[in-house]
């Protein structure tokens, strides 16, 4: 094992990736193997940090643990949202939030998140406090998506494969690192699927890996001043991946028909609880306006990447009229009911 350690320092201090499947195998046994001490995790992650991250190689790590814990096939088209972490700009829960508008509106979403890292309350963090569970099981996946349109998976891989690397990462201030990883292991067979990323640099990275694994359509994000998901704060950065070509833009949140920016203080959330009542508020039509209009340009976004609608304006249009209509509040609703009569779950009450 020491052998093994050093022989991926040297490499990676070589500037070379990894580009074989035992060599992926290597690292990730390293990482994720209780035996090996703190003080190695930390060195080969910030030596495969300095050296650089490739698309092959995320590819690579991907299918891996993919392999390793299972993926399940629906026979559906489905797309997932989810951001990188490590922006640190603690703000409400919004992709999770845009994922429920989108489903009303006819986007069939398998959500893929984790518990908090830099901010105060992640994806799971968030839904435990509205009520909602995550799902593991392939057929409780399935038996949701074709029920409903949407479903919350907590996946395994980041908490019992490379659970201890997170909070090295976490310690060691690489932001977002397991995010990389993370954003690219649901076990879902997704056809489409944005990402948002806190740095511009991973950008056409995380597209390109994203077209090495022969998405349809995906979107990758860096929104103002530096959010894994779509701001109106200012211009937001833009990789789209469509008909297997990648294309660098970019979207001005003015072109949506704003006629101001958004302060980030504005879209600001809290604990758990707190963001529940956010959410809650939203539904109601009572959320304040930057953070109503927030989460209606990501579902726009969500419905755009999915063919729901042709432009990023169109769809926030459309997520706009599932909001204001008392679609979402009905979705919301057959939701919680759904689950509460199916899988013996509690859900609180707006």
């Amino acid at each position: 094992m020491s052998d093994l350690f050093f022989s991926l320092i040297e490499k990676f201090e070589k500037k070379k990736s990894l580009k074989t499947s035992p060599e992926i195998v290597d690292f990730i046994s390293l990482l994720a193997n209780p035996e090996v001490s703190d003080i190695k995790k930390a060195a080969l992650t910030a030596a495969w940090k300095i050296k650089g991250e490739d698309p092959q190689e995320l590819f690579l790590i991907a299918n891996y643990l993919l392999d390793l814990t299972g993926r399940i096939e629906t026979g559906l088209e489905v797309i997932d949202c989810c951001g990188t972490g490590g922006d640190n700009a603690q703000t409400f829960n919004i992709s999770t939030t845009s994922a429920f508008v989108a489903a009303a509106a006819g986007v069939r979403i398998a959500k893929h998140g984790g518990r908090k890292t830099t901010s105060a309350s992640g994806s799971i963090d968030f839904l435990e406090a509205i009520g909602i569970p995550c799902f593991n099981d392939p057929t409780q996946i399935k038996d949701l998506l074709e029920r409903t349109n949407l479903v919350f998976i907590s996946s395994p891989i980041m908490k019992n494969v490379l659970g201890s690397w997170k909070s090295i990462c976490q310690k060691l201030g690489f932001a977002g690192q397991t995010g990389l990883i993370g954003t690219l292991t649901n076990p879902v067979n997704l056809n489409c699927q944005i990402i948002g990323v806190p740095k511009p640099n991973w950008g056409r990275l995380m597209a390109e890996t994203l077209q090495l694994l022969k998405r349809k359509k995906a979107l990758v994000i860096h929104g103002f001043p530096y959010l894994d998901e779509g701001s109106l704060g200012g211009l937001n950065k833009i990789w789209l991946l469509e008909n297997d070509r990648i294309t660098e833009s970019a979207i001005d949140p003015k072109d949506l028909g704003l006629s101001k920016y958004y302060d980030l203080a504005e879209i600001k959330g809290g604990s758990p609880a707190e963001n529940a009542q956010i959410f809650f508020d939203f539904l109601n039509g009572k959320a304040n306006e930057a953070i109503e209009k927030t989460i209606l340009f990501n579902a726009g976004l969500i419905l755009w990447i999915y063919g729901k609608a042709d432009s990023a304006l169109i769809g926030s249009q459309q997520a706009e009229e599932v909001l204001k209509s008392g679609k979402l509040l009905d979705f919301w609703h057959a939701y919680k009911k759904t689950i509460s009569e199916n899988f013996s779950h509690n859900i609180k009450n707006i």
